[in-house]
């Protein structure tokens, strides 16, 4: 009981630890977790679907081995079977297999005629097909003699005259009446010096009139050239192979001195013949031992395989495969602490700037623009931003209503009050040594000047250009010296007649958008000047640049700005009404390279050169 309610005391505590952990690190765990869960159900069913599937591929590659080699040994074998068949097939050697030399008055000279015929149809002929032969010899019973071979002039007379027709694979030969005998290893004791060992085709001459047995012959093969069969062959280091004939005794194997022994005797409990032409595949604890049985010669291919090296491969790659996933693994909480820190740090900056807020720092500015985050940002910037703009007017109503006490007795409020009223202000910032309001308003005042002229819809281009330059003070005190404007401008266009507020829409464009969310300082460059008999104006910034999709929602849409309401493409449709087709406004933006817009007029000459261009300069 008393351990049950201490668990208990113990969960509570955890759970409540748990729950005041910060949202970051109850990101983390619940990433961590995700992760680690998935990495060990998918992970771990992966490496068994793998290893599992793999296993089974490599095995059955290694039967395929096995199977390769035998289909090797018949292929190669097929035309000894053909080759076999000459001294029947060939004119002259079956004229010379029926032969009784006895009968001859001149038996020696006829025999070796004959021999060397049989020899020259033996090289150029029968040795042509193959290069698995090492020797031929061809038999008559009638004589006793060997009447044809291939190779050298070395030859056991004694053997041949009295062992040689006893063996058994030569009555076995014989006793087949003209099929093909696969004849196993044996000592080339015939031609060979060495005795080395051989396995041959051999076949009975048989005349297919009488059935006479008129002889034999056999294609002897050195063991040594059977491993080119299977030379492309791929075998792990410690693999045995052994090919073992009808006799069970073993043609091949690397070690020599088992070649021509019993292979119970060599390989003990692992052989276990078949006696069928199926394949079989066996294991015990060490090994897997793969047996194939050659239809042509009922020779058995035998493959014994550890089973460690087998599937070394494979213990390989599992290691790196989990290796890798342990990398991912780790990368992947790295990536998770990254994204929790990534979520969680915008709330914590936004906590700390509330914080101020709350102790009465309004000119607090909200760093983080993207996401979800980011709006609330701009959302609590822009409140922020109408709190200073209440208390600014209501600073302002306050000094307003102290003037219009003055100015009671008006009637009406003329269109140049609200300019002689922040001239008042600015020259009482000025007394009080406020140089920084007494700046911004004098720009204020100067646009609010200019946007009061009702007269015309031309102005002077130094006109313009005084505009722009308090429009950019303005802007300039507003984001805090975010960007900075040079200037470009051709003397003797300043004179120049132009449209009413065709560059202040540009500008505003590079400055809102251009420079918006850019962590550089912004420029602004803006070029006048005349080129056969236009006036070319040009305005480029080095901000954000725009897409092409977002060009031409640009050239659609309306300014935001209060000051002016003229969008872009109302500009160029100004200019195209005012001075036709050949004229207009072209931009050309590319995202991260900045923008540049061109505006392309007539030339207009002022007719009081001399007044506006000395109104411009004051």
């Amino acid at each position: 009981m008393i351990q049950m309610e201490s668990r208990n005391v113990q969960m509570t505590m955890f759970k409540s630890r748990l729950l005041n952990l910060s949202l970051k690190y109850k990101l983390i765990i619940a990433f961590s977790c995700f992760i680690i869960a998935s990495f060990l159900i998918i992970g771990g069913a992966l490496s068994w679907l793998y290893v599992d599937s793999n296993r089974s591929m490599i095995l059955d590659a290694a039967v395929e081995n096995n199977k390769q080699i035998v289909k090797n040994i018949d292929t190669s074998l097929n035309p000894l079977l053909r080759i076999s068949m000459f001294p029947v097939q060939d004119r002259s050697i079956f004229q010379v297999m029926k032969k009784d030399y006895t009968t001859y008055p001149y038996p020696l000279y006829e025999r070796e005629k004959d021999f060397d015929t049989i020899n020259q149809i033996i090289r150029n002929g029968m040795l042509l097909y193959t290069d698995l032969i090492d020797s031929v010899i061809i038999y008559q019973n009638k004589n006793k003699i060997v009447v044809g071979r291939s190779n050298g002039d070395y030859m056991d007379h004694h053997y041949l005259q009295n062992e040689f027709i006893n063996e058994p694979y030569v009555q076995k030969i014989l006793q087949k009446n003209g099929l093909y005998v696969p004849v196993g290893v044996h000592p080339d004791k015939l031609v060979s010096f060495h005795n080395d060992p051989v396995v041959s085709i051999g076949r009975a001459v048989v005349d297919p009139y009488t059935k006479e047995n008129l002889g034999f012959i056999m294609l002897n093969i050195g063991v040594d050239k059977l491993k080119t069969l299977w030379s492309d062959i791929h075998f792990t280091d410690h693999t045995k192979f052994y090919l073992i004939d009808d006799n069970r005794n073993i043609i091949y194997s690397k070690n020599r001195s088992e070649i021509g022994q019993a292979a119970a005797h060599v390989l003990g409990k692992d052989f276990e013949p078949i006696s069928s032409n199926e394949e079989e595949t066996r294991g015990n604890k060490d090994n897997y031992i793969m047996t194939s049985k050659s239809n042509t010669s009922n020779w058995i291919a035998v493959t014994i395989i550890p089973k460690n090296e087998l599937f070394s491969l494979l213990d390989v790659m599992l290691r790196t495969i989990m290796i890798s996933l342990l990398i991912f693994l780790g990368l992947s909480i790295l990536a998770s602490i990254y994204i929790a820190t990534s979520i969680t740090k915008p709330l914590s900056i936004l906590e700390r700037k509330m914080k101020l807020v709350s102790q009465g720092n309004l000119d607090v500015k909200m760093d983080v623009r993207h996401g979800e985050i980011g709006k609330i940002n701009l959302t609590v910037d822009h409140m922020l931003t109408d709190i200073r703009r209440m208390i600014d007017k209501i600073y302002k109503d306050e000094q307003e209503k102290k003037q219009l006490e003055l100015l009671a007795l008006q009637s009406q409020i003329r269109p140049h009050f609200m300019y002689n009223t922040l001239n008042v202000i600015k020259w009482m910032a000025k007394i009080q040594g406020s140089t920084g309001i007494e700046e911004a308003l004098t720009a204020f005042s100067s646009v609010i000047k200019f946007t009061a002229k009702a007269e015309s819809d031309y102005v002077t281009i130094q006109e313009e250009i005084d505009f722009i330059q308090n429009y950019t003070k303005i802007l300039d005190f507003r984001y805090l010296n975010k960007f900075e404007v040079s200037y470009h401008i051709q003397p003797s266009v300043l004179h120049y007649k132009t449209l009413k507020f065709l560059l202040q829409p540009l500008v505003e464009n590079a400055v809102f958008h251009g420079f918006d969310d850019i962590d550089y300082k912004g420029k602004l460059k803006i070029e006048i000047y005349e080129e056969s008999d236009v006036v070319i104006m040009v305005v480029s910034d080095n901000g954000r640049g725009m897409s092409r999709t977002e060009q031409e929602g640009l050239n659609q849409q309306a300014s935001i700005d209060k000051l002016n309401s003229i969008g872009l493409n109302n500009i160029r449709k100004r200019i195209q009404l005012n001075f036709g087709e050949g004229y207009g406004l072209w931009i050309t933006s590319e995202e991260m390279n900045g923008t540049t817009a061109k505006i392309v007029i007539p030339t207009m000459k002022s007719e009081t050169k001399t007044e506006q261009s000395g109104a411009g300069e004051s």
